[in-house]
């Protein structure tokens, strides 16, 4: 009995002292991986502000840059999930905060974020974020085999007297489980 007791003591103390395993976070998928493009824009002499709805509908909204192309662009769709049977880190009953950064640098630059229609899961304060340069929000759980999706517009301003040309810009999207 006393070596039975021993064996327990030591399995208990062993299973606490093990380094725990690190906590499985949720993922992003975005479609396309690339941020929108506007195509080939005529340089303007002052920065000029390209609004991107969620919609993909391109608009001017201040500046004299022009853009060559009047058709809408494909907006980001970002698609978050807890994968196939995480059970690991209880992902499908914690709270996602997704974070998404604009990564700015050359010519054009993001500089307001907006998040369009959620689908599958729905927001922790009950309502979207506001536009923002940058945006943090948190997510209710989305359970197991079941996947948020959203859609990103955003505002891209070109410099002043940027050449003329087609301009890349970025954004960075983080998940991470939070309780």
């Amino acid at each position: 009995m006393t070596r039975f007791a021993l064996s327990i003591l030591i399995a208990t103390s062993l299973a606490f002292a093990a380094p725990r395993q690190a906590i499985a976070d949720a993922s992003v998928t975005r479609s396309p991986a690339t941020a929108p493009t506007l195509g080939t824009t005529i340089r303007g002499t002052s920065a000029t502000t390209f609004s991107i709805s969620t919609a993909g509908v391109v608009t001017r909204t201040s500046g004299n840059a022009i853009r060559l192309s009047s058709g809408s662009v494909t907006t980001p769709t970002l698609s978050i999930n807890c994968g196939l049977l995480n059970l690991s880190g209880l992902c499908a009953i914690r709270y996602v905060r997704v974070t998404i950064t604009p990564v700015n640098g050359g010519g054009a630059s993001i500089s307001r974020l907006r998040v369009g229609s959620l689908s599958g899961a729905t927001y922790r304060t009950g309502s979207p974020p506001a536009d923002a340069a940058s945006l943090t929000f948190d997510l209710n759980p989305i359970g197991l085999l079941s996947t948020a999706t959203l859609r990103l517009g955003m505002d891209v301003v070109l410099a002043a007297n940027a050449a003329s040309g087609s301009y890349a810009f970025d954004y960075i999207v983080t998940v991470q489980l939070v309780t």
